[in-house]
């Protein structure tokens, strides 16, 4: 049987597990009526703290946890977002550990031994982002963990609603009447803030949502297949934001299949930057993520979080996230 975490006493409780840490530790943040039930929830479940994580907040390894997502191999994304992170860690004498996902087989206290971790793009259907989530050590997410998982110590995140509303009225305004959304998955927050922007800006605007779902690794033969209507002439798609590492470059082979021009018959924009967005033909629209940015981002905010006492809620940045005008959209 597997030890009480801290993710089952919080879980037990009913409240986060930043909310249950601060509980426990006799720490400002919770009403007195919370650290109780949570003190009577953790004597009751056999709760015992992690002496390895406190240990290790006292004597740092000099090194921090990367957790990326099981798909990010799929992705180019993850790779400038670590090189990012390894940069910032290195300028400060520290290293970054690419931690394996848990869907590899390992329980996240199984871990090696790091001083804290960096979360990136958790995902809800991911059990080791709640684990990574209720160990004593200082965390840092880039993108916001599923409310269910537990609270970060620090979040860095893009302004996904001012960039949602940046494309919409940008197709409006380049004449295009039905904007659809392109999703690849729905198990980040940042495509679930996507497509939560969208559906209010249609109903602001007055406009009917429409809203497809592919996989990355759909055939090109499936894409066609499944498309063929969401880009019908009549009443599918005349612009689509592809949220999606990648994807933007097959949805233009798929408009070429189904006879369509891009940038003229539909408008096209990336969810996600890279330098093949550019070489396209016709270049491809595309959000900036800044992931190298980004990536630096992280790692600055979990060193400013090292040496520090665990906050009452997390610490908030931002990373830009411009839009690229290009041909497509």
């Amino acid at each position: 049987m597997s030890p009480t975490t801290l993710a089952d006493v919080a879980r037990d409780v009913g409240v986060s597990t930043a909310a249950a840490s601060l509980a426990l530790n006799g720490k400002p943040g919770v009403s007195e009526r919370t650290r109780d039930r949570v003190l009577e929830a953790a004597a009751r479940l056999g709760y015992r703290p992690n002496p390895v994580g406190r240990a290790l907040r006292q004597a740092k390894v000099g090194a921090i946890g990367l957790y990326l997502p099981s798909t990010a191999v799929h992705f180019g994304y993850y790779s400038e977002v670590t090189t990012g992170i390894a940069e910032a860690l290195h300028l400060e004498g520290s290293s970054v550990t690419l931690l394996p996902n848990v869907a590899h087989g390992r329980r996240a206290d199984a871990f090696p031994r790091v001083d804290g971790f960096i979360l990136i793009e958790p995902h809800s259907d991911d059990p080791g982002v709640a684990e990574i989530l209720s160990q004593d050590l200082p965390t840092v997410t880039g993108d916001r963990p599923p409310p269910e998982a537990g609270s970060p110590w620090g979040l860095v995140e893009s302004p996904n609603e001012e960039t949602v509303r940046l494309i919409y009225d940008r197709f409006l305004t380049a004449g295009s009447r039905r904007p659809g959304l392109l999703q690849i998955e729905r198990v980040s927050e940042w495509s679930v803030e996507l497509e939560r922007g969208y559906l209010a800006w249609c109903a602001e605007r007055g406009v009917t949502p429409r809203i497809a779902s592919v996989s990355i690794h759909d055939t090109n033969e499936e894409l066609v297949r499944d498309l063929a209507d969401f880009f019908d002439a009549k009443s599918g798609c005349d612009a689509v934001f592809a949220a999606g590492d990648g994807i933007a470059m097959r949805i233009a082979g798929i408009l070429r299949s189904l006879g369509k021009s891009l940038g003229t018959d539909v408008r096209l924009v990336s969810g996600v930057d890279s330098p093949m967005m550019a070489f396209h033909t016709p270049p491809i629209t595309a959000i900036d993520l800044q992931p190298r940015l980004f990536g630096r981002r992280c790692a600055e905010l979990m060193l400013d979080l090292l040496d520090s006492e665990r906050p009452t809620a997390p610490v908030r940045w931002t990373v830009p996230s411009p839009l690229i005008p290009r041909a497509s959209g």
